[in-house]
C-alpha cells in the first residue's frame, strides 16, 4: 500500500460493473451467475466527503436464483484537493487490507482464537474497491443484515445506552491492546504504513476539525448567551427553549471568553498541534487508531458494536478514540454519572488484553497514569466535539442559521440580530441538540478545561 496512488485503482464503467467484479473475486460469495445489481442510496448522507449506498445483489438464474445479498458501498469524491491531499481512501484501504488482517493473525499466533474472532467481527468485512470516473468506491458487507440486528443511532434521536458504551469501550480496548502488543513485539510493523504516519496529514486533520468547530458554533453559543442575559421578550422566548441556571449563564460567558482564542481556525490548529506533541510524549508507542470513532461510525446491537469508516485512521495515542467516541455517543449527564466507570472499563480491558498477548510493559503503568494521559488529550475532545455536534447533530434549519452567522462575521456586519419569529422556525431537534451543546460547555468547566488549555 506504500506506493499506492489514485491512478492504480481498478477502473470500471459503472458502479454495478465494479460491484460485480468485486463479487467475482470474493471466493466465498454464494451467488451464482448471472445476477442483477441495484444501488439504493441511504435516506441520509453521513460524512463530509463520502456517500453511503445500499447495494442489492439478486441472482437471476442458476441454483441460487432469487437469493439476494445486501452490500455496503462507500463512494468518495475527490473533487476537493484538500481531501485528496489527506489520502482518505488510501488510508482506509490500508487498514482493511493490511493493518486489521495483520493484527488478527498476530492474535491467532498467540493462541487467542476467541479474541481474534471478536476483533474480526469488530469491523465490516472488506470485499474490494475501485474507481468509476472521478469517484472512488469501497465495497463492504452490509453489517445491518447481521443476525444481531445492528443499527446506527443518530445523536439527535438518542445517545448510546450505558450498556452499549461499556461494550464499545471494551471493544476499543481490545483493538488498541492487540495493536499495542503487536507494535511492541514487532517494531517493524509501524514502518510498513508511512501513509498513516505522515506529519502533514496530522496538520490537515487539525485544520479540518478546527474549520468545522469554529467559528460558527462559538458564534451561535455566544449569540444565545448574550440574548439569554438580556431582560427582554427575546430572552424570555429563549428561556422556553434552553434551560440554564444563573450560575451556568455566568460560567458560559467565562468559558466563551476562554475558548475564543482557541477556536479561531489558526488558534484551534495550534492548540491541537500542542496537544498532539504533549500526548505523543506520554505514551509508550503510537498505534493505528480508528481516528473517527464517533456515534455515526458505530453500529450497535443489543450485545455488540461494529466500528466502520476508517478513512481518518493514523498512528496516535489510542485514547484519541475515547475522546471521539464518548462526547459524541453519550450525553453530558451520562458522563457526569458514569465517566469513572466508563474509563475503568476501558483501562481494565486494555491492561488485560496487553497482558494476555504477552506485552511485558503496558501502555499505562496504573490508573493514575492512564487518567493523566486522558486529561492531556482533553483539548482534542473539546474541538472534536464542537465540530461534530453542530455538523452532524443539527437540522438543516439550524445549519442555515449557522451559515447566516458565518456570513455576518465574515462581512463584519456587527452584531447579529435574530427575532423570535426566526428562532421559532427551528425544530425541536435543533433545540434538543443545542441544549446538548450547552450542557457540554458546562461539562468542560467541570472537567477543568481552563487548566488544560493554560498548560499547553
Amino acid at each position: 500500500m506504500e506506493g499506492t496512488t489514485l491512478t492504480e485503482y481498478p477502473e470500471y464503467s459503472s458502479t454495478e460493473e465494479l460491484v460485480k467484479a468485486v463479487l467475482e473475486n470474493d471466493q466465498q460469495e454464494f451467488l451464482g451467475q448471472p445476477y442483477k445489481v441495484t444501488m439504493e442510496p441511504f435516506a441520509e448522507k453521513i460524512g463530509a466527503v463520502s456517500t453511503q449506498l445500499h447495494c442489492r445483489v439478486e441472482a437471476t438464474s442458476g441454483p441460487t436464483k432469487g437469493q439476494t445479498k445486501l452490500l455496503f458501498v462507500k463512494e468518495v469524491s475527490y473533487d476537493n484537493s484538500y481531501f485528496q491531499g489527506m489520502q482518505l481512501v488510501e488510508k482506509e484501504i490500508a487498514m482493511y487490507l493490511h493493518v486489521i488482517p495483520q493484527m488478527i493473525n498476530f492474535v491467532k499466533k498467540q493462541g487467542k482464537m476467541s479474541l481474534a474472532g471478536t476483533l474480526a467481527n469488530l469491523f465490516p468485512k472488506f470485499l474490494g474497491y475501485g474507481r468509476v470516473a472521478s469517484n472512488y468506491f469501497l465495497v463492504l458487507e452490509d453489517f445491518t443484515t447481521r443476525e444481531d440486528d445492528f443499527t446506527v443511532i443518530h445523536l439527535r434521536d438518542s445517545s448510546h445506552t450505558n450498556a452499549t458504551v461499556h461494550v464499545a469501550l471494551r471493544r476499543l480496548a481490545q483493538y488498541h491492546g492487540a495493536l499495542y502488543a503487536l507494535t511492541s513485539q514487532m517494531p517493524e510493523f509501524s514502518k510498513q504504513f508511512p501513509i498513516l504516519q505522515k506529519n502533514e496529514m496530522w496538520v490537515e486533520s487539525f485544520h479540518m476539525f478546527a474549520e468545522l468547530a469554529s467559528p460558527g458554533t462559538l458564534k451561535w453559543v455566544g449569540f444565545l448567551h448574550s440574548t439569554y442575559c438580556n431582560n427582554n421578550a427575546l430572552a424570555e422566548f429563549l428561556k422556553t427553549r434552553i434551560s440554564l441556571t444563573d450560575n451556568q449563564v455566568r460560567d458560559l460567558g467565562q468559558l466563551i471568553e476562554t475558548l475564543t482564542p482557541h477556536l479561531s481556525i489558526d488558534g484551534a490548529t495550534e492548540t491541537l498541534k500542542k496537544t498532539n506533541t504533549r500526548a505523543s510524549a506520554s505514551v509508550l508507542c503510537n498505534i493505528p487508531i480508528h481516528g473517527d470513532a464517533h456515534q455515526l461510525n458505530t453500529a450497535c446491537s443489543p450485545n455488540d458494536v461494529i466500528f466502520f469508516d476508517l478513512q481518518m485512521c493514523w498512528f496516535f495515542d489510542g485514547l484519541f478514540d475515547l475522546h471521539t467516541y464518548l462526547p459524541t455517543s453519550t450525553t453530558p449527564k451520562q458522563r457526569a454519572d458514569n465517566l469513572p466507570d466508563f474509563l475503568e472499563t476501558y483501562y481494565t480491558t486494555l491492561s488485560e488484553t496487553c497482558t494476555q498477548l504477552g506485552m511485558s510493559i503496558p501502555p499505562y503503568t496504573d490508573m493514575d497514569h492512564f487518567m493523566e494521559c486522558y486529561k492531556k488529550l482533553l483539548p482534542w475532545q473539546v474541538i472534536y466535539a464542537l465540530s461534530y455536534v453542530p455538523f452532524f447533530g443539527y437540522s438543516d434549519a439550524k445549519r442555515a442559521i449557522l451559515t447566516k452567522l458565518e456570513e455576518s462575521m465574515r462581512a463584519d456586519c456587527g452584531d447579529v440580530i435574530m427575532d423570535a419569529e426566526s428562532l421559532d422556525k427551528l425544530d425541536c431537534n435543533t433545540w434538543k441538540v443545542t441544549q446538548h451543546l450547552m450542557d457540554y460547555f458546562m461539562e468542560m468547566k467541570e472537567q477543568g478545561l481552563y487548566n488544560e488549555l493554560e498548560s499547553l
